[in-house]
């Protein structure tokens, strides 16, 4: 199976899943948390996740070179610093649906940075795939009924932050591809280094501007249902992060994005199995994203 898929496409599937599953456990706690905040709490404990996942497999599969700290530093600060910040402000301001929908564009942003930054081109059929698989999540995202109307401020606010963060984490994907490219290195060191990165930055902006946002920030004061957030973090942050750059490493980062932007599907299908109502633009995106995915596989 593992040749048939490639590494890269079996990670992507499995970080896909592993996102999925976060994303239904962040519902089973409540918080008073800011988007910094929370990016905060979820980057150090990954971090420690991390770094206690290095001690026990003795990994030293260290980035030797300048160049390759550089590139996940920056990915790190770019992506997660401020492109998980800009998605959970846009997930405040005009919710989880038309923030996925602005999501969408992130497969064809990385196919872009692609060219732009590694000077790398995917064949006409890979496009067709990310193409498809893309229309496929956005018809399957759209609800039947019409959104809550959401006023001109936050929508302004939400919108350029969901863009922001789709450029940020596509950005973000091409620079960590950029240092797996440069030199032999372990994919769990590249994830912590570039989680550490960005949760540091946001940490600083934090303490500097609010301090004791920072601490509440540390400490998950005013957090009920901690289990399910500590639940959510080892499966969305440590391992989907971990499996992500390891999809990276394997497989060009504009087909582990678009594989990535499944989980929204996933999602809808674990709640089919509990027999929650499917629509049939569920089923007809469902279907057209599942071919997209697998042009991609094939290709």
């Amino acid at each position: 199976m593992i040749d048939w898929l490639g590494l890269g496409e079996l990670f992507a599937i499995l970080a896909a899943i592993a996102w999925a599953l976060s994303t239904m456990l962040y519902k089973g706690f409540s918080h008073h948390l800011t988007s910094m905040q929370l990016n905060i709490s979820k980057g150090v404990l990954a971090s420690a996740m991390m770094l206690a996942a290095i001690a026990i497999t003795q990994d030293s599969a260290i980035p030797q070179y300048m160049t390759s700290w550089l590139w996940l530093v920056a990915g790190g600060v770019i992506g997660i610093a401020i492109g998980d910040s800009a998605y959970f402000a846009a997930l405040r301001n005009i919710g989880p649906v038309r923030t996925l929908v602005i999501e969408s564009l992130a497969p064809a942003l990385v196919g872009i940075f692609n060219i732009v930054l590694l000077n790398h081109y995917l064949s006409l059929l890979a496009w067709g795939g990310i193409a498809l698989t893309t229309i496929g999540v956005v018809i399957a995202i759209k609800p039947e009924k019409s959104l809550p109307r959401v006023d001109q401020q936050h929508y302004r606010k939400g919108i350029l932050c969901a863009l922001a963060a789709a450029i940020c984490q596509a950005l973000g994907m091409v620079m960590s591809k950029g240092a797996l490219n440069n030199e032999q290195m372990s994919s769990l060191w590249a994830a912590l280094i570039r989680l550490a990165a960005g949760t540091i930055t946001v940490g600083l902006v934090v303490t500097v501007f609010k301090n004791s946002e920072f601490k509440q920030a540390l400490t998950l004061k005013g957090v009920s249902g901690k289990q399910w957030f500590f639940a959510a973090v080892f499966l969305g942050t440590f391992l989907g992060l971990w499996l992500q750059l390891g999809a990276v490493k394997y497989t060009d980062p504009a087909i582990a994005q678009t594989i990535f932007a499944t989980a929204p599907l996933i999602v809808m299908s674990i709640g089919f199995i509990k027999r929650e109502p499917v629509t049939s633009k569920m089923l007809i995106g469902g279907l057209l994203a599942l071919m997209g995915v697998g042009v991609l596989l094939t290709n």
